[in-house]
């Protein structure tokens, strides 16, 4: 359960201005949904890096605002998170390779939202007939005259009996110029420890790979990867590769 313990003071690095920021006392990372690219669906916790921009303009993260040990009194206003056409102009000032690292991440994720909408629609239909085709099938598996009673009945059948199983797709994934060149550099500036303190997030790493179409050099950063935590989101990101797919899929813990 993500618990709120309280608000304290901070100081923006770039021009000392003063905010309040939530203090956690403990967080939930349980979301509705996931994403192969990190984006979350109703999710109980942040994703967005503690990315913030300043009232004079410019883009900073929370871990590097200087942290007061003072409770925040209620008028003190919190940081904005940046709107999403605000990222551009965070990247092309960023600071820090952190901060570009971080704001890179967010376009990514947001750029990729067009795609989740079409992604979305094209799941829906897809299940709707795979429902449709299973009940044909169960209606015609019964004996005539089950079969007239349960119409006359209008009884749904309740899904105990295996459904007809049919292949899993998602439409295309053509990422833009734009996508390409973001991911380009993400990539490249991660591999270069642009996100320090923080450790490489190979997953991450094979996730960038795999959305421009590298699919060995996916591979690769896949096998690399040695811990158990993230297990379910290694098998979806290899399990993609494997099929040559580039697109973002969405999947659950």
């Amino acid at each position: 359960m993500t618990i709120v313990s309280g608000h304290s003071l901070i100081v923006s690095p770039c021009c000392r201005s003063i905010y309040k920021t939530v203090v956690y006392a403990s967080l939930n990372m349980s979301a509705i949904g996931y994403w192969t690219d990190g984006a979350q669906e109703h999710g109980l916790s942040p994703t967005d890096g503690g990315l913030r921009i300043c009232r004079c303009g410019a883009g900073f993260l929370l871990k590097d605002a200087v942290r007061l040990d003072i409770e925040a009194r209620p008028e003190i206003e919190f940081a904005e998170r940046p709107k999403d056409d605000q990222l551009p102009a965070i990247i092309e000032s960023a600071s820090s390779p952190c901060l570009e690292v971080t704001a890179r991440r967010n376009y990514w994720r947001f750029l990729n939202d067009e795609y989740r909408a079409r992604y979305r629609a094209h799941r829906e239909t897809e299940d709707a007939i795979a429902d449709a085709q299973w009940r044909s099938d169960y209606y015609a598996s019964l004996p005539l005259l089950a079969r007239s009673i349960r119409r006359l009945m209008r009884s749904e059948p309740k899904y105990d009996f295996p459904r007809a199983t049919r292949p899993f797709t998602v439409p295309p994934f053509h990422p833009s110029a734009e996508q390409v060149e973001n991911m380009t550099k993400l990539l490249a500036l991660i591999l270069a420890g642009g996100d320090a303190p923080f450790r490489t997030n190979g997953l991450e790493v094979a996730e960038l790979h795999r959305q421009l179409g590298q699919f060995e050099a996916a591979a690769q950063a896949l096998s690399q990867y040695q811990d158990d935590y993230q297990a379910v989101l290694k098998q979806m990101i290899g399990a993609q590769v494997e099929q040559r797919c580039n697109a973002p899929v969405r999947f659950r813990m």
